[in-house]
């Protein structure tokens, strides 16, 4: 069998070469945007490396009792760290890791340990990993994913063998959604658009209605504000904001997806020939892009992004988002 992913065929192939005892590593880093299969990825190596019943070499039968017990995340060799929601990666994880670390592998010829999202960690937590990449124990593996190596100390990333994954081209998504996961193809390409090619991030679509659902309606809510006068845009942002649980949730409901929105409109300002990620709402899309600069286009992007930026931090959410409205710029026709 293959390794049951949707494209990264050559980072699959680069791990199948090091699932090989000859050829394994002390740390790997898989590095790429969320939802694009880090962490399954990971998942798939780790099997490769343990499963009992391998059909061939770099291969996992995915049936065996230690390819289950891995996707469940309860194989007694692998322990996994994550930042908890809202928080950064803390060094009192690293270091609990480190002394499950410094024992011996209990079945298994390595323990591995895999970090996820390890661009959230705090710099000291940063920094006492690196005694474990510096000086790793002989029977020990270590697995980070990161949104990219630049956002790590390039001290860990210099000690990892990087491996970076990329969203698929749009229409190769789409087929595959179809294919693989029986999503059917109208679907199937709207959440490939909508995610730009990211699998794990278009299944997780498929799995939960409610987040598309709650990503149209910001949409909706953009497309109201845009013709608006400023005190209609606050009334609105404000009877939002009461019908939520704060401005923190509203805001990280609200930026990401109008980030996509002005993508769109700057590559169609542009002329660019790439695949809207809100493909539904091209004619809106194309009239805004009419009627709003390049130059303002840029602005609104970098300010959108500066935002996103900011929702996990302690800024003042309301403040965030009523500067954001106030300075969108004044559309009429759409």
């Amino acid at each position: 069998m293959t390794w049951n992913l949707l494209g990264h065929e050559m980072a699959i192939e680069y791990l199948k070469q090091h699932s090989l005892p000859e050829k394994t590593r002390h740390a790997y880093l898989i590095t790429g945007p969320e939802g694009v299969g880090k962490r399954t990825l990971a998942l798939a190596f780790i099997k490769a490396l343990n499963c009992t019943q391998p059909p061939e070499p770099g291969e996992f039968c995915g049936e065996c009792v230690t390819c289950r017990q891995i996707d469940a995340q309860t194989f007694p060799d692998l322990t996994v760290l994550a930042p908890e929601p809202g928080k950064d990666l803390r060094i009192e994880q690293i270091r609990t890791m480190q002394q499950t670390l410094a024992l011996a592998p209990y079945q298994s010829r390595f323990r591995i340990v895999m970090i996820l999202n390890f661009h959230h960690a705090t710099a000291s937590a940063s920094n006492a990993l690196l005694k474990s990449l510096e000086e790793p124990p002989s029977r020990a593996i270590l697995i980070l994913t990161a949104d990219a190596a630049e956002s790590l100390l390039p001290t860990i990333a210099s000690r990892c063998e990087v491996l970076r994954l990329r969203p698929q081209p749009v229409e190769m998504a789409a087929e595959g959604l179809n294919k693989r996961f029986g999503i059917a193809p109208e679907l199937a390409r709207r959440y490939a658009h909508l995610t730009s090619g990211r699998i794990g991030a278009a299944v997780r679509l498929e799995s939960d209605p409610q987040s598309l659902n709650t990503y149209e309606e910001a949409l909706d809510l953009l497309e109201e504000l845009l013709p608006a006068k400023q005190r209609e845009r606050l009334n609105s942002l404000d009877g939002l904001i009461k019908s939520k649980s704060g401005p923190r949730e509203v805001a990280a409901m609200l930026v990401p997806a109008w980030l996509t929105w002005w993508r769109d409109c700057m590559m169609l300002n542009a002329g660019a020939d790439v695949p809207l990620v809100n493909l539904n709402r091209q004619t809106q899309i194309a009239k805004v892009a009419g009627q709003v600069s390049g130059s303002t286009l840029k602005e609104l992007l970098e300010s959108h992004e500066a935002a996103l930026g900011q929702i996990e931090s302690y800024v003042n959410a309301r403040l965030l988002l009523e500067n954001l409205v106030l300075n969108l710029p004044k559309v009429q026709g759409i």
